[in-house]
């Protein structure tokens, strides 16, 4: 009689993992679908524990979005450095490609840069004293500020500052816009908007000094 093959079990089944990091796979999974309010029941039977087992590591929760929030910071540095790597020696097209990718909507709503602003505003209470990790949403995007800044003055563009925050404030915009519109969204010019915003800048440069503002 011929053996029947052995049936394998899959790792995504769950117990293959002491309880502490499933419940964290767990809750970065339905943080990144549902939001940081995602009950704790919801991401104790995705980790196939209970809310004991869940109180005794991580209380109420709060430890898991802070890893959370600093795990969508790491990727969205990563995203920055392989820019970087990309195109080593070419500021203008590190801006460039930015834009493109911002303007990009394959698999958008799941992009740390875009959870990151979902978070801040799930963070967000207005009769309340700042959360610690909504200022520490608000240190990275002063972060991504400079950098930004910093990249229109090695490219030498006139009024590097002024520049940066423009197309911050479209790609913000962009960020925020996803979802609002259907497939014609505002959106879907954010690269050639902020093509002409450079070359605009560029035609007009002056030789590199060092009077723009600093930012540190």
């Amino acid at each position: 009689m011929r053996k029947l093959p052995e049936t394998i079990q899959s790792p995504a089944f769950g117990f293959d993992k002491p309880a502490k990091e499933r419940i964290i796979e767990a809750s970065d999974k339905l943080f990144r679908l549902l939001g940081i309010r995602v009950a704790d029941g919801l991401i104790t039977e995705d980790a196939h524990s209970n809310l004991d087992t869940f109180r005794k590591y991580f209380g109420h929760g709060e430890p898991l979005i802070g890893r959370f929030v600093k795990t969508l910071i790491a990727e969205c540095e990563d995203y920055w450095r392989g820019l970087a790597a990309e195109h080593p020696n070419d500021h203008e097209a590190q801006l460039r490609w930015w834009l493109a990718f911002e303007e990009d909507q394959i698999g958008y709503m799941t992009e740390p840069r875009v959870l990151l602003s979902r978070t801040a505003a799930e963070l967000f209470e207005t009769r309340r004293q700042q959360h610690p990790l909504l200022r520490e949403i608000e240190e990275y995007w002063q972060a991504e500020r400079r950098r930004v800044v910093g990249l229109c003055k090695a490219a030498r563009l006139r009024d590097p500052v002024e520049l940066a925050d423009m197309l911050l404030l479209m790609v913000h915009g962009a960020r925020n816009e996803r979802g609002a519109y259907g497939r014609f969204a505002p959106s879907r010019v954010l690269r050639q908007a902020g093509i002409e915003l450079i070359s605009i800048h560029r035609a007009a440069a002056k030789p590199a000094t060092d009077d723009a503002p600093d930012l540190d």
